[in-house]
């Protein structure tokens, strides 16, 4: 309690009835009284933000525990497919990849696959990529397919960059570097294509959500009352607005899985530098589980053609 310096005792004036002395003391009076008052709306403000922080921190890792769907590799049976097997050894952890050389020179994908995949899932891309004479490089996240350690999303976006560097190395001569991502891909290759070094000359986003926040809001797992004790990760709008080289989002009004909106809203939000290209009859993993001309002769032509 802040008490009133000018009584004392029973009521008795410290001043008497000097006014000038009695407006100086009440002024020295009210701004103790305010910094007082500021003192505790300041304290209390940083113990909310402290709070919300531990929060969000909380359930980044509930979240983290049970979002990522962990599969092992499936074997393949063997064919012609020229791929080489691939480590990649981080400080903690070994991340798997397999790489199919077209030669030297022919352009080459790096490929950010979706949650739930391994490698071996975009076999059957890799193999049409090489008819069509392109390189492709696939691997598997932290804890993924055959790849060890613990999935975060800290530790998916160091994967992403770690892996590029390995790409890169690998494509010197290569015409183009395209980096391609689908589903849960997107929101990681958004996040670090701007660290790839050298940059590929486009990005191709296909069936990715906007934000992590939204993903879930709209899978009913959060409520727009609870979205603000969630980290907001893997935003699309903001990531999008880094990123330097052209843009291509492909989506698919037949996508159960991840409504067309958010790739419209994605494509929205990054402004005149975005190409999009709406796919009317594909499923979400169509685009790897099923290669066909009918699908991929129209994103070839979509982001050859949109510069």
């Amino acid at each position: 309690m802040i008490e009133n310096p000018l009584t004392v005792g029973r009521g008795h004036s410290l001043v008497g009835s000097n006014p000038k002395i009695t407006l100086m003391i009440k002024s020295i009076y009210n701004r103790k009284k305010y910094s007082f008052l500021l003192a505790t709306v300041l304290f209390l403000s940083c113990s909310q933000k402290i709070a919300l922080r531990k929060a969000q921190s909380h359930n980044l890792k509930q979240v983290e525990n049970t979002v990522f769907a962990l599969i092992p590799e499936k074997q393949l049976l063997q064919d012609s497919l020229p791929a080489e097997r691939l480590k990649i050894e981080l400080s903690d952890r070994t991340l798997f990849a397999n790489w199919v050389s077209a030669g030297e020179e022919a352009k080459a994908f790096f490929i950010l696959h979706g949650n739930g995949e391994t490698v071996s899932d975009w076999r059957p891309l890799q193999a049409y990529l090489f008819s069509k004479g392109y390189s492709s490089f696939v691997f598997d996240y932290t804890g993924f397919g055959s790849s060890t350690g613990k999935p975060t999303v800290n530790n998916l976006n160091q994967d992403a960059i770690e892996a590029y560097k390995r790409f890169a190395n690998l494509t010197n001569n290569a015409k183009e570097r395209i980096a391609f991502a689908h589903s849960l891909g997107c929101s990681i290759l958004l996040e670090t294509a701007n660290k790839y070094s050298p940059k590929p000359v486009k990005i191709v986003n296909h069936a990715g959500f906007s934000t992590l926040i939204e993903i879930r809001m709209a899978r009913k797992m959060i409520t727009d009352s609870s979205k603000k004790y969630f980290p907001d990760v893997w935003n699309g709008y903001k990531n999008i607005k880094k990123i330097k080289v052209p843009l291509y989002i492909i989506h698919s009004a037949a996508d159960k899985t991840i409504p067309i909106s958010m790739g419209e809203a994605l494509a929205k939000s990054g402004g005149e530098k975005v190409r999009f290209l709406r796919l009317e009859k594909t499923g979400h993993n169509a685009v790897y589980l099923d290669p066909t001309d009918k699908m991929w002769l129209q994103i070839f032509s979509f982001i050859t053609n949109n510069n």
